[in-house]
């Protein structure tokens, strides 16, 4: 059996294989119809250059998806840009990235100087390295997730930790706690000075001491004396005498004792007035205590609006997405050597991947650059023909112009002033002759008029006589009126025809 196929299918597949290549050569920059130029025998004429090019566009349209797809994945991480707005400037990135991947191929020749090559690799370079990172950028930031949203974790609890902080510091939180740490150490101080006695009572004491053993020693005297006189008093119950002898020893007790009690009462005086007055710096104390304690709860309230209304930036900045995510990558990057090496390693293969284009282009020439090569070299020759026969035109018009002058000149001073009077000669007849015709055409002017109006006044008295004639004919008109009327109309006519050639 022959398997045959169906020309329509043949045809189609035909088209959209010429469609793929002719995208292939424009990304290449290539002229498509060169690289399928084939010999009589059917074979391609350029069969290394075909394969060069068509790789190097394959490279082109390769770099320009990986672009987009990286610009899209870094616009597509932000919180503001929807996902068909990521998409789509992802294409649009695409297609820059194309447009500037064959501008970098066109301006490359092959066989350019090598301080040309130099200077043309350094600024490609440049423009290639930029490009891989745009490609790398996602991969990396895919690869390293866990590690990068717990690194935008920890910056967003460090931010929201010094958010609490400086919250506190701008209503000064910081410096009320410090006055309410010093009324509490004071109020202390107070409680430990009410619980012990002034530093002078001890000199008060001393002295009610020393007052009451010299008390003692009298009392012990004046005692001795005493009791024989009570026990006297107790068998002689109406002795004046004795009784004045022992109100005499008891006013002496007396008189000895007072001191001493006036000692001890300067002691529970002194005790007194430390106890009130160290109260009183106590209730001063708890005052102040009381209104920082106020003044620290107002602190708080405004310390807490300010913290939550930062709270909420800061926690949409964790949650920005590229921003975010940037942040945490230039951290890892420069703290962690693994991660570092990792981009670096990524960076430096999408480089050398990219920089695969244009070394080849740079580095090798094909039967196809020979052939464009010499296209180029051809269309030059001709644009600099063109242009030498351009300026060989112009000068040879400029050497005419010159001798047409040169030669005037030269009559006009061979002739001493003779050809300008026969000039002026000649300009005045010519003024004379058209004054002439100008007046025979306004005399002709002025009896085409006159006959204009005369015919004019004709043909109304001849339809004044037309009515009369078809009141007096019942309606009817006579013929020669008629006659008359186109008599008189063609005479109009032809007037108006001279006029009209008259002003011509």
């Amino acid at each position: 059996m022959h398997s045959s196929v169906n020309p329509a299918i043949a045809s189609d597949s035909w088209q959209w294989r010429r469609a793929a290549l002719s995208f292939l050569a424009l990304s290449a920059a290539a002229p498509f119809e060169v690289l399928e130029e084939r010999d009589q025998q059917g074979r391609y004429r350029f069969i290394r250059g075909r394969h060069k090019y068509y790789g190097i566009g394959s490279l082109v349209i390769f770099f320009a998806i990986f672009s987009g797809y990286g610009m899209g994945h870094m616009l597509a991480t932000m919180s503001t840009i929807s996902s068909w707005g990521a998409v789509i400037a992802g294409c649009i990135w695409a297609v820059f990235q194309w447009c500037l991947e064959r501008q970098m191929l066109i301006s490359i020749r092959a066989d350019a100087a090598w301080w040309n090559k130099l200077f043309g690799l350094s600024w490609r370079a440049l423009l290639a390295l930029l490009s891989a990172s745009t490609m790398v950028y996602p991969f990396f930031v895919e690869s390293n997730r866990a590690e990068i949203d717990v690194k935008v974790g920890e910056m967003a609890r460090t931010r929201l930790i010094d958010n609490v902080q400086s919250a506190q510091l701008a209503v000064g939180l910081p410096a009320l706690r410090n006055d309410a740490m010093r009324l509490d150490g004071s109020i202390k101080q107070v409680d430990l000075l009410l619980a012990t006695d002034p530093l002078d009572l001890a000199a008060y004491r001393q002295k009610a001491k020393l007052c009451w053993q010299a008390f003692a020693r009298t009392d012990l005297v004046l005692q001795r004396q005493l009791r024989p006189l009570l026990a006297q008093k107790t068998i002689n119950t109406s002795d004046a005498l004795l009784d004045a002898k022992i109100d005499a020893l008891n006013q002496k007790l007396n008189a000895a004792k007072a001191p001493c009690q006036n000692a001890d009462s300067l002691v529970m005086s002194r005790i007194l007035e430390w106890k009130q007055q160290k109260n009183a710096e106590k209730k001063v104390l708890l005052s102040e205590q009381k209104q920082v304690q106020t003044h620290i709860s107002e602190a708080k309230q405004k310390g807490t609006a300010l913290s939550e209304m930062q709270e909420k930036k800061i926690t949409l900045a964790a949650q920005s997405g590229f921003a975010a995510d940037f942040t945490a990558v230039a951290d890892l990057v420069r703290n962690d050597p693994n991660r570092r090496f990792q981009l670096i390693w990524w960076l430096t293969w999408f480089f050398a991947i990219e920089m695969v284009a244009i070394l080849v282009k740079f580095t090798s020439t094909t039967d196809a650059d020979l052939q464009f090569n010499s296209m180029e070299m051809a269309t030059q020759e001709q644009i600099n023909a063109q242009l030498q026969t351009r300026q060989e035109q112009i000068a040879t018009s400029r050497l005419q112009s010159s001798m047409q002058a040169k030669g005037e000149q030269a009559v006009w001073l061979t002739d001493d002033g003779q050809l300008a009077q026969a000039r002026m000669r000649m300009e005045r007849a010519l003024e004379t002759q058209l004054h002439q015709q100008l007046k025979e055409l306004d005399v002709d002017l002025r009896l085409n008029v006159e006959a204009l109006k005369l015919h004019l006044l004709h043909l109304e008295a001849i339809q004044r006589l037309k009515k009369e004639s078809a009141i007096l004919n019942a309606g009817g008109v006579d013929p020669r009126i008629e006659s008359m009327v186109q008599e008189t109309i063609a005479k109009i006519v032809n007037s108006l025809s001279s006029l009209q050639r008259l002003r011509v």
